[in-house]
């Protein structure tokens, strides 16, 4: 286990048998690149949202530090938050995500470890350099997604995050990724939260406690993921969340204000439209959301983000529009892990119209904004994956923007 990463966790991974990949190492000493006096900026305030941003956000906001809206952008609020924990560690109070800092986040608590190397885990696999799933736990198979990028980049292949490799890291990120996909879609960064973080009576991402374990329990009793019911409002609680708030029609921020809390006494959305028994999936374009059928007929409601109808240019100079086709379709093939695509990377995509998927990826807003493809959660895909086999059906249905003869696949 990297050096950085081993800190937090040591005695938790300990206790559970080892990381789930199969690393047990042990913890180990900080790297002396990451003492504050060799801090490097990295260039992720130029483009956003970014997922480490966003896992840091959530970081410093459970330490108790105001981020403002949990949205991965690298706005005022955070780099004001940034400022203050780096006080409170004795670090160069700079306002920038240096890697002194974020190591020292990483470090802060068993929670914020799993969530950097989350981040990490993300970052690696929308690089197409990590094959295997996003699940927190650092151990070979993320060892040696990391020794790829150091070769890559000139480094030492030790595997360890280190400074110099973090920074490669995110430099590569913000060049093969953040930048083409925003540019290609045409969407700035945005936000749709519509109620500040922080509001009294509204759960928020970052919050935790005994109404936060009452809000996932519900969530997942009508058939949403929220992830563990460990009372923490992480990414996965708040992309439950936001699937509720679409599947009702609500506000689409992903908080769980008084609207929410009432309506999940007493749900009114409507479900399938479909009777026919699982496998298989529905996608509702309207509302932004999949209704995943296993083969016991169980029902989850997934929040997703499909083509947003606006034109964009390929990789080859092309113009084509971001559309999403409908129509009743069926699993044609399945591939296991990240897939290159030349708009972005596919997180264990499964296509049901030629090179159109559902598909993982770090980016699920509130609305359309894929390239065409249907996007979920990369922790939503982990589930939906095993569930649904080639031949399932895939029925697609609702409004799709844009010019449907010069839609192509996408991302």
């Amino acid at each position: 286990m990297p050096a950085l990463l081993a800190l937090a966790l040591g005695a938790s991974a300990a206790a559970c048998g080892g990381d789930a990949d199969g690393d047990g190492a042990g913890p180990t000493a900080p790297p002396a690149s990451a003492s504050p006096t060799t801090a490097t900026a990295v260039p992720l305030g130029e483009l956003g949202p970014s997922p480490v941003i966003r896992y840091l956000q959530l970081a410093l906001d459970e330490l108790g530090f105001q981020v403002g809206t949990i949205d991965g952008a690298y706005g005022p609020e955070t780099q004001a938050a940034i400022r203050a924990f780096q006080e409170s560690e004795k670090l160069p109070a700079t306002g920038a995500l240096d890697t002194a800092t974020v190591f020292a986040l990483a470090q802060a608590s068993p929670e914020a470890h799993a969530d950097a190397v989350g981040a990490l885990q993300t970052e690696l696999v929308e690089l197409g350099l990590y094959q295997g799933q996003i699940d927190r736990e650092f151990g070979p198979a993320t060892a040696a997604a990391l020794r790829a990028l150091q070769q890559e980049a000139g480094l030492p292949a030790s595997g360890e995050l280190d400074q110099a490799t973090f920074v490669a890291l995110q430099r590569r990120y913000l060049a093969d990724v953040l930048g083409p996909t925003q540019a290609a879609s045409g969407a700035a960064a945005t936000t749709t939260s519509t109620v500040p973080v922080g509001t009294p009576g509204v759960l928020s991402p970052g919050d935790q406690g005994p109404e936060v374990l009452q809000l996932q329990q519900r969530l997942a009793a009508l058939g949403y993921r929220p992830g563990g019911a460990d009372g923490r409002y992480g990414p996965d609680t708040e992309s439950a969340v936001m699937a509720f708030e679409k599947h009702e029609g609500l506000g689409r921020d992903g908080q769980a204000g008084p609207d929410v809390r009432e309506r999940l006494a007493a749900p009114t959305g409507a479900g399938p439209r479909g009777s026919d028994p699982g496998p298989r999936v529905e996608v509702d374009l309207d509302r932004q959301i999949a209704f995943v059928i296993d083969g016991a007929g169980a029902v989850t409601i997934l929040s997703v983000s499909s083509g947003s109808g606006r034109q964009y240019t390929d990789s080859d100079g092309n113009t084509a529009v971001a559309y999403t086709p409908t129509g009743d379709f069926t699993v044609h093939e399945k591939d296991d892990g990240p897939v290159e695509a030349p708009l972005g990377t596919l997180y264990r995509p499964l296509y049901f119209d030629e090179g159109w998927a559902l598909h993982g990826s770090s980016s699920v807003p509130g609305y359309p904004a894929s390239h065409g493809c249907v996007r979920v959660s990369d922790d939503d895909q982990d589930f939906v994956f095993p569930r649904i086999p080639v031949g399932a059906p895939v029925t697609i249905y609702g409004t799709s923007p844009g010019d449907p003869d010069r839609g192509t696949p996408g991302f």
